[in-house]
């Protein structure tokens, strides 16, 4: 018996505070540079890149990885930019 074995647990609680700190640092990013549209952008296509990165991430890990999936990752950050940057440059 171990006592410090990880259990999977464990890493889906690693995935997801890493999930929610590239989000946050996102959001937090956007609203620090609210007077600097193009960093404001800049800021948004980096936090969707990172937010596709960490569902491959994650699917390879969980063993789940499929194309579908990380299609619809994909689609949904294309969404976001294009919301967020219609509001960044709605002038």
């Amino acid at each position: 018996m171990t006592l410090f074995k990880k259990k999977e647990s464990d890493f889906l609680h690693t995935d997801y505070f890493v999930l929610l700190l590239i989000l946050s640092l996102g959001g937090a990013g956007y609203f620090f540079f609210i007077s600097r549209p193009m960093l404001q952008a800049g800021v948004v296509v980096a936090t969707c890149l990172l937010y596709i990165i960490w569902a491959i991430i994650h699917h390879l890990k969980e063993g789940d990885f499929h194309y579908k999936i990380i299609l619809e990752y994909v689609l949904i950050a294309f969404l976001a930019i294009a919301l967020l940057l219609t509001l960044i440059f709605r002038t």
